[in-house]
């Protein structure tokens, strides 16, 4: 049975979707600003905190698998 390009992009979103369930919280960079006080530098960074639910990373799993089962069935 070869897998085709649908059922890898199915396994891939399984496993973005397992990733999300394992770690909900993903923290991105918002800015970065760098202060000059006196004669020091100050580097200021503010970081945002993405909470991922746990049910959207159920419903990921399953569109996941429903590609899998498609690309599979297809090929």
């Amino acid at each position: 049975m070869r897998l085709n390009f649908v059922a890898i992009l199915g396994v891939v979103v399984i496993g973005l979707g397992i990733a999300a369930l394992v770690h909900p919280r993903v923290m991105m960079p918002a800015s970065h600003r760098e202060v000059e006080i006196g004669s020091r530098k100050v580097i200021m960074e503010t970081r945002r905190i993405v909470e991922v639910p746990r049910i959207l990373g159920a419903v990921i799993i399953v569109c996941g698998a429903g590609l899998v089962f498609l690309g599979a069935r297809k090929g």
